[in-house]
């Protein structure tokens, strides 16, 4: 969804019209701009927050600031959270991660259906974006399961070659 705005708009908008009158005192939507896509939500008779961030990364790491300052220390990071990848398990209905690209069934897919060469190129050109990233970013936001998503975007910067790095995150965009 975080790479189709239009339809995380419609799913957004899906799940707040879902919400019945009294049944919570606001909506918190964590989200950055994401594309516009929540852009235009409305909810009827709930009131909706949504923190002022350009980019999610910025409510993970707590300010615009901190945000910066990381993407200047070192701009080629890829970043993970433990709900990004909770998406992003076999099975889920996820948004794009950067462990999504090496599903060997897609690959042996292609293979079958285009032949050896093409499906290559086509793995090529899909990872050909992860070229620009030096760094993967794992932010501990101290809910979930941490630990098991920590050691496994560990485990894909190393198959990247990526250095790694874990962060403490900082929830009070969330919580103020």
């Amino acid at each position: 969804l975080h790479n189709s705005p239009k339809k995380l708009r419609h799913t957004l908008q899906d799940e707040i019209d879902a919400i019945q009158p009294g049944e919570c005192d606001a909506i918190l939507l964590a989200y950055g701009l994401c594309g516009a896509s929540t852009a235009n939500l409305i909810a009827r008779h709930t009131p909706i927050v949504m923190p002022r961030a350009h980019d999610c990364i910025t409510l993970y790491l707590g300010s615009r600031e901190r945000y910066q300052a990381e993407f200047e220390r070192h701009p080629g990071t890829y970043w993970y959270s433990t709900d990004y990848m909770e998406r992003n398990e076999p099975g889920s209905s996820g948004g794009l991660g950067a462990g999504m690209l090496d599903d060997a069934e897609q690959y042996e897919g292609w293979v079958e259906k285009y032949g050896q060469e093409t499906a290559d190129a086509l793995r090529d050109e899909m990872r050909g974006w992860m070229s620009h990233y030096t760094r993967a970013a794992f932010i501990d936001t101290g809910l979930g399961e941490g630990t098991k998503y920590e050691e496994l975007a560990q485990a894909k910067a190393q198959a990247e070659g990526w250095t790694f790095e874990r962060l403490p995150g900082d929830r009070r965009l969330l919580t103020a």
